[in-house]
């Protein structure tokens, strides 16, 4: 397969997590089914994405009703090519419909999208970021005062440097914000919605740039690490790639061969 035209924030952090994880996924092309945590993650994006489409034009948005159906149904439409690790499908779809009813009353009311005539708010991003290296990546908001804002859906409510946000960061570079945000909400049992805003400025956006330059360097020198041993990263709950990877399942196999040898 070979590796892309173009680099992502996504692949920058898959390899980041481990470059043998990335190896399979963006060099041979091998994919796996993503887990339940990130489809409840794409669930409620979907309905967040139309809810601010709809707020840019008429400053209301859709409602909570609509927002909540709509992720629910994104959920059961992605089900059957989802590995469901954590919960059951149907513990992650109630965990679903209650993040988002809890996404749509704080950030769906607080921010506020700019006004535009038909325009997705989600941007698409295809930009030289020099050295001959295209990124390519989504915008999920801007809003009216020119924050880039990020949806984060996460099973606990901790704390987030989003100045240090490697994706926040170089969308602001690319697009000339100096403000950031990420809107979270949890998955728990009482889900809590939490916005973290910072700033973006000349030494973070240099240091996103380089750190995706840094990355896209050591792929093309053919530099693939695994995860740092005892990652959580590297397991066979979170690791889709285990069973054939030599620092996972193969390793164990191998061991054993020379126990019995």
């Amino acid at each position: 397969m070979g590796r892309p035209d173009y680099i992502s924030i996504s692949q920058v952090n898959a390899y980041q997590r481990c470059g043998i994880q990335y190896y399979f996924s963006y060099i041979e092309g091998i994919k796996t089914l993503p887990n339940d945590a990130m489809l409840r993650g794409t669930s409620v994006d979907t309905s967040a994405n139309e809810h601010f489409n709809e707020k840019s034009q008429n400053e209301v948005g859709i409602t909570e009703n609509n927002f909540i159906d709509m992720a629910v149904a994104t959920h059961d439409e992605k089900s059957d090519d989802t590995e469901f690790k954590e919960n059951t499908k149907d513990e992650s779809r109630d965990k679903t419909a209650s993040a988002s009813k809890t996404y749509h009353g704080v950030h769906g009311q607080n921010l506020k999208p700019k006004l535009s005539d038909n325009k997705p708010t989600q941007i698409e991003i295809l930009e030289d970021i020099g050295d001959n290296l295209t990124l390519k990546g989504y915008v999920d908001l801007v809003t009216e005062d020119d924050v880039i804002v990020d949806t984060k859906v996460r099973k606990a409510d901790k704390s987030i440097d989003v100045e240090s946000n490697l994706q926040l960061q170089t969308y602001a570079t690319i697009l000339g914000s100096d403000k950031v945000g990420i809107a979270s909400v949890t998955t728990a049992k009482d889900p809590k919605a939490t916005y973290y805003g910072g700033v973006s400025n000349k030494t973070t956006k240099k240091r996103a740039i380089q750190r995706i330059k840094s990355v896209s360097a050591a792929i093309d020198s053919n530099i693939f690490l695994p995860a740092a041993e005892g990652s959580w990263a590297c397991g066979e709950k979170y690791c889709g790639y285990w069973n054939m990877c030599d620092f996972g399942a193969k390793r164990k196999w191998s061991a054993l061969y020379v126990l019995r040898s």
